[in-house]
């Protein structure tokens, strides 16, 4: 192994961190020459900027609202039995501050999904909201709760979310608890009482066992959208369509400003079907959460493999079409052949306008 290939190596991985050096490693490396080394370093740390800024490795949209309510009562319910979790519906009268309880363990669950995207503040404002207001009413409410909680003594009081990036709700769990022994509620156990926040991976085995189990056979074909709608949506998202515009620019077979048009049309069209049907497939929580991660694993490694790839850029198209189809196909399960190319298009489309998918090398038209 070269001295340059060494060197390269250690410079991506101190990049993109030594899982994504692990698929470098098994690419072929024979043609590799200090120009090609040189370009795709470059590449890469524009890349690597342009994460840090947009956090584009992941930012597939997460449950949030009733849909992440729905799904953290599932993660619950497999993580403690049904027997054992006590859901609390808040369909009468609202949630009293919590979203149910465990009846042995003592540990009453609120949950939170806040839109995406935000920033580290904005995430720790609206968790640090949501924990003052439910605590609040988890004090007031106290004569429905002691009739809820019947014999159970509460010793944690737990806000579930997506996931949090912030000390400083964990600091605010630890103030809120001095606050709620102070209030000494009669369903409180004061001798061993907190607040805590936990995000979503703390159940990583019940939701893969979800996600694995899931049974429900799902085939939605999204409303067909209008011209209008995707002219209007070019207009409010000028900067992504000069993005797709330079993109397309350099795929060979669209020889003239009509194709070039068309193809960019057909992007936004399949982008804004793909993302009606993941609005759809939001009541699906095992399907939806399925067929997120399935998209940010590919795109995770695929600003790596366009840069790397020989091909032409109708070759890499073809190729990311394929293998997102692939990738869902097997980690989906109940869900139409429809449906899955209709996902694929999707992130295919939304790696054209955003900027994972790229064509490293501009062809002039002739």
């Amino acid at each position: 192994m070269s001295a340059l290939f060494l060197i390269f190596l250690t410079h991506i991985s101190l990049m993109l961190g030594t899982y994504q050096l692990t698929d470098l490693i098994l690419c072929d490396f024979s043609d590799l020459t200090q120009t090609r080394v040189g370009s795709i370093f470059c590449a890469l740390t524009t890349f690597k900027q342009t994460c840090e800024t947009t956090s584009v490795m992941d930012i597939s949209p997460r449950l949030t609202g009733d849909e992440w309510q729905n799904w953290a009562n599932l993660l619950l319910q497999r993580h403690y039995g049904f027997t054992e979790y006590q859901k609390v519906p808040d369909n009468y009268k609202g949630d009293a501050g919590i979203e149910g309880f465990t009846i042995t363990s003592g540990c009453a669950y609120q949950v939170y999904g806040p839109e995406e995207p935000l920033t580290t503040e904005q995430r720790f404002k609206k968790h640090q909201k949501k924990m003052t207001d439910d605590l609040r009413k988890f004090i007031n409410n106290h004569v429905i709760l002691s009739t809820i909680f019947g014999r159970t003594k509460i010793r944690r009081w737990v806000l579930l979310v997506p996931f949090f990036d912030s000390k400083q709700i964990v600091q605010h769990a630890t103030k809120k608890t001095e606050e709620i022994i102070a209030a000494n509620l009669p369903y409180v156990d004061n001798n061993d009482f907190r607040v805590v926040i936990v995000g979503e991976e703390a159940f990583a085995c019940e939701r893969d066992q979800l996600l694995k189990t899931n049974m429900e056979v799902v085939s939605i074909v999204p409303d067909e959208i209008p011209p209008q709608a995707i002219f209007d949506w070019g207009q409010e998202h000028d900067t992504l369509v000069l993005t797709l515009d330079d993109k397309s620019s350099r795929i060979p077979t669209l020889i003239n400003d009509h194709m070039r048009h068309s193809f960019r049309n057909r992007m936004i069209q399949h982008f804004l079907e793909g993302q009606n049907l993941l609005g759809e497939l939001r009541k699906y929580p095992t399907v939806y959460e399925n067929i997120r991660m399935a998209k940010s694993e590919c795109e995770r490694y695929l600003a790596t493999e366009v840069l790397l790839a020989t091909g032409s850029p109708i070759s890499i198209l073809e190729n990311s079409l394929e293998k997102i189809r692939q990738v869902v196909k097997a980690e989906v399960s109940g869900v139409s052949n429809y449906t899955i190319e209709a996902v694929a298009r999707e992130a295919v489309s939304d790696w054209l306008i955003r900027c994972p998918l790229d064509f490293p090398e501009r062809v002039p038209h002739g």
